[in-house]
């Protein structure tokens, strides 16, 4: 079996961003018979998420205070997700189906490492930034959002680039990623799947 590990990627969304994926934590979270100890407390999680709205809120363009204030906010709510976010990989161990349902994306140990694929949220809402480091001709980007059936892959493009940005997905949903290199020898195989839950 191998074991889950919990995507990072959140720390580097915007403030808003933040806001929105951690209330989508704690809504997952809440209640969950999976995580009925959660470390850190869902208190610790409510307060952060709760004062990051707060200063979004009351944010001025052009008020230096009141956007150090969003920033204050924010790097206090990434050390709880973050640490929340070691819980539920410990508590789920290789049980995919447990630490998807805490709301969190899942990298396993083995995805992408040959490849070095990844998928991260990207910088706006309802967008994920696809990469791969595989030298190729050109690559082809498929998504699908759960649940998962073999049907449900969608070609998001073709490119040249070992890069490419998906837009227009739903925020809230859990999708899946995968990259197929085209090299002189045509399509070869699809790489291991990465899973993001867009926000």
């Amino acid at each position: 079996m191998i074991e889950v590990k919990i995507s990072l990627a959140f720390k580097k969304l915007s403030a808003a961003l933040s806001a929105v994926f951690g209330q989508s934590i704690l809504t997952a979270i809440t209640g969950n018979s999976n995580f009925l100890n959660p470390f850190p407390v869902i208190t610790d999680l409510q307060t952060a998420v709760t004062d990051l709205k707060n200063a979004i809120a009351l944010f001025h363009p052009g008020d230096k205070a009141s956007g150090e204030a969003v920033k204050a906010a924010k790097r206090k709510l990434n050390p709880v997700l973050k640490a929340l976010a070691g819980y539920v990989e410990y508590i789920s161990d290789t049980k995919v189906t447990i630490a998807l349902s805490s709301g969190f994306s899942i990298v396993p140990a083995r995805q992408g490492r040959a490849k070095g694929f990844t998928a991260v949220q990207g910088l706006q809402s309802g967008s994920v930034e696809v990469r791969t480091l595989s030298g190729a001709n050109s690559y082809v980007w498929q998504y699908y959002a759960e649940p998962l059936s073999n049907a449900d892959w969608h070609q998001a493009a073709v490119t040249t680039r070992a890069a490419y940005t998906i837009n227009g997905l739903n925020p809230g949903t859990k999708y899946w990623f995968r990259v197929a290199a085209i090299t002189k020898n045509g399509q070869q195989p699809w790489g291991n799947p990465v899973m993001v839950h867009v926000v």
